[in-house]
């Protein structure tokens, strides 16, 4: 999770590559977003954590050696603290951010609009968008997207029980679960999240 600082710091090393085409030194960084030029040991520390969160990297040895991987800087959401949804809490503000630019990677992840009520108990309801990460392998339990006889995709959990078997089982105690030879059932992606548009907020991603 890249913190506010860390975000500060990228957006000022962007903007200096920007102008100039290269990077700036530590010390450069520090004067640069208004602390001591003495703490280049927070501003390396910062910059590698940036390295590590895929936003930068070290494209030589040397002096000058910093380059932009990720130019997604709008999407950080701010992290503010958190809120009782039951008993009252002390409202904390936390300085973090919630990093979004995985979503937009569309290569690895896709989403789907939910229609039914079948995975209800597990707080997907109609109209959620869905957040997938696209890939045809699956563990036991996980919800899954899984295309069946190369027609209908369905949202379940999967189980691989009894052998020689898949079983997609519904989150809703009014529906039953669906047995199907292996060879019928297709994984496409396996649920990460979901976005409630509707109601204006983040329900849940899961990186």
């Amino acid at each position: 999770m890249v913190t506010p600082a860390q975000h500060k710091i990228y957006e000022f090393i962007q903007q200096y590559i920007g102008k100039h085409g290269y990077s700036p030194t530590l010390q450069e960084v520090a004067k640069g977003i208004g602390i001591s030029p003495r703490s280049v040991s927070l501003i390396s520390r910062s910059i590698h954590a940036l390295v590590e969160a895929g936003w930068l990297a070290f494209h030589k040895k040397g002096y000058r050696n910093i380059e932009l991987v990720s130019q997604n800087s709008n999407t950080l959401l701010p992290l503010l603290g958190r809120i009782a949804a039951g008993t009252p809490i002390e409202a904390i503000p936390d300085q973090q951010a919630l990093d979004l630019s995985f979503l937009l990677n569309t290569t690895d992840y896709f989403a789907l609009e939910v229609k039914g009520d079948s995975m209800i108990e597990d707080g997907i309801l109609e109209g959620d968008n869905v957040i997938c990460k696209r890939q045809n392998t699956a563990k036991e339990g996980e919800i899954v997207v899984a295309l069946i006889d190369d027609n209908d995709a369905t949202l379940k959990r999967i189980y691989y029980k009894p052998e020689s078997k898949i079983t997609l089982v519904p989150a809703n105690a009014r529906l039953k679960p669906q047995i199907y030879s292996a060879n019928r059932v297709q994984i496409q992606g396996v649920f990460v999240g979901l976005l409630r548009l509707g109601g204006k907020h983040v329900d849940s991603l899961n990186k």
